[in-house]
């Protein structure tokens, strides 16, 4: 008899709090927008998109946020426009209860700056995705130049669509020294010379590092460490 008691107060808790949701639900929809709040994860690295290009981006999308009711705001609609900007690894849109839009925004983590044969500039993330160069936001990361002729595209994925070109292993090297801090510090620079291998330009000094292709890439590094050390 007990046993019936407490699934039966259990139930009725449970039925309880479902219909409180509901409620609060119904009520939440029917709340007008009072405000838009941005959050930029730039993961450590240098910002190229600020909290007003987003703020612009989201009233493209509605024409205006603040006053509209939280039903006719549709977050998914804009959470899949933010994930096509080239620069954003991912968004997250939601209302709050107090009635505020909240834009959650990931930046996505360039690792390589290229400038092409065709002076293109653009960067390289931490997938291999291309980025595009955004005027009064540069990024303070790897610089590649000379022979590389292969041109930005928004959708360009390198080791998807170019795995044997001079961007995926320009890419490969680059990712190495990101992940190393001593390299880090010391390569400036990697230069492509027509016979499509790499030279390495430190910070400090006028040395030039003759690296040759990416064939024993660990080891060569390896031993440029404890040349340095």
């Amino acid at each position: 008899m007990k046993r019936i008691l407490s699934i039966t107060i259990w139930v009725v808790v449970i039925a309880g709090i479902l219909v409180l949701l509901g409620f609060i639900e119904a009520e939440h929809k029917k709340t007008s927008c009072k405000g838009l709040e941005v959050i930029i994860d730039y993961q450590n690295g240098d910002p190229m998109i600020t909290k007003s290009d987003i703020e612009r981006q989201i009233n493209t999308i509605l024409d205006t946020v603040v006053g509209k009711r939280l039903s006719d705001i549709e977050t998914k609609t804009i959470e899949n426009k933010l994930n096509e900007t080239a620069l954003i690894a991912d968004a997250d849109v939601f209302t709050t209860l107090t009635g505020t839009l909240k834009v959650k925004v990931i930046q996505r983590k360039p690792i390589l700056r290229i400038v092409n044969s065709s002076n293109q500039n653009f960067y390289i993330d931490e997938t291999g995705a291309a980025m595009p160069s955004v005027n009064g936001y540069p990024s303070r990361v790897l610089v590649a130049s000379g022979n590389i002729l292969e041109k930005y595209s928004d959708t360009l994925t390198i080791h998807a669509n170019l795995p044997n070109s001079t961007l995926a292993k320009l890419h490969t090297i680059s990712r190495y020294i990101y992940q190393h801090d001593f390299l880090k510090s010391q390569i400036e620079q990697i230069y492509v010379t027509q016979d499509g291998e790499f030279e390495l330009v430190p910070k400090v000094g006028r040395q030039l590092i003759i690296f040759g292709d990416i064939e024993d890439m660990e080891k060569k590094f390896d031993k440029l460490i404890v040349f340095y050390s």
